[in-house]
């Protein structure tokens, strides 16, 4: 269904499933050779099955443990500067503050995404102020708030709202290392009953933000975090990182899947899409602190030799 251009919630959705999806396909093919005599229905029903498993399969291969990594391990010996951002959808009704603070003196992240986040969040986590004192937020009780948080300076940080004034974003830059970063946080509203009908708001908001990373003359390393409400074998996710160039570090790593926190079955909608020029230390999902989604802590190597430039 997902292979058809209708952007109707249910058939978009359907493609964030396909890890389950190729399990199920495989568990009815072992029933049919076990439990049931090969006969003329039998052969196009496991025809189809084996069809939609190779679909599934070639969809989430990438995130396979031992498919090759799009972005490569930091070496033992690297020089780079290292970078570590702290992604987390907080979940607008909870008020378990103290978890994240806890979460965030325990992890050390040099920037911390905000996701979600209305004045009683913005209260809650007021010390981190004084840490992060490079602040840029707009608060929202519409579920679409967000803040970015960084020990970091700012050289320069805007909100963006690409699609309406309900889903704001996050564009700064940093100088690490002689380097110059712009860091995007994304959070576009997901195709399902009560948000969107369709996936043309939450599609169009990416290719927006695809257009403005391009737009940057002096572009040197680019970061995309957010809660994108896709995962990323969806055809909009495949075309964003084609028009921007920018790669995913979970390729060859593993799905950490994020969402929901309370059901076993998990999809993983919440990204990291980076600059081919960096290399990876870590990329860690950490537990539950409240949220319907789990945090997540991942850093980069910042390489200092500008011939290296992405």
């Amino acid at each position: 269904m997902p292979s058809m251009r209708n952007k109707y919630w249910f058939i978009r959705n359907q493609a964030y499933f396909r890890a389950y999806y190729l399990s199920f396909h495989l568990i009815f093919l072992l029933l049919y050779s076990f439990f049931f005599d090969f006969d003329y229905l039998l052969g196009i029903l496991s025809f189809f099955h084996v069809i939609t498993a190779f679909i599934s399969f070639r969809s989430i291969r990438p995130y396979l443990i031992w498919h090759k990594k799009r972005v490569p391990d930091s070496a033992n010996d690297d020089s780079g500067i290292p970078l570590k951002i702290l992604i987390y959808n907080v979940l607008l009704s909870n008020t378990n503050y103290q978890a994240l603070l806890d979460l965030v003196e325990v992890d050390q992240p040099d920037a911390i995404l905000l996701l979600e986040p209305g004045k009683a969040w913005d209260a809650g986590i007021e010390q981190l102020y004084q840490t992060y004192d490079s602040t840029i937020k707009e608060l929202k009780e519409n579920t679409y708030g967000i803040i970015f948080l960084s020990k970091i300076p700012f050289a320069d940080g805007k909100v963006n709202h690409f699609v309406s004034e309900e889903t704001p974003s996050i564009e700064v830059k940093v100088k690490v290392g002689g380097r110059e970063i712009r860091i995007y946080g994304l959070h576009p509203k997901p195709p399902i009953p009560g948000e969107q009908k369709t996936s043309v708001p939450k599609d169009l908001e990416l290719m927006l933000a695809a257009r403005r990373v391009i737009s940057h003359s002096d572009r040197d390393l680019d970061i995309m975090v957010g809660d994108l409400n896709d995962v990323g074998w969806s055809r909009i996710s495949k075309k964003f990182r084609k028009v921007t160039g920018l790669l995913d570090p979970r390729v060859g790593r593993g799905f950490f899947a994020t969402f929901p926190t309370y059901l076993p079955l998990r999809i993983p909608i919440d990204h990291i899409f980076c600059s081919p020029g960096f290399s990876l230390i870590s990329i860690h999902r950490h537990k539950n602190i409240g949220s319907d989604h789990f945090p997540v802590s991942v850093t980069f190597s910042i390489p200092s030799n500008i011939s290296e430039r992405a």
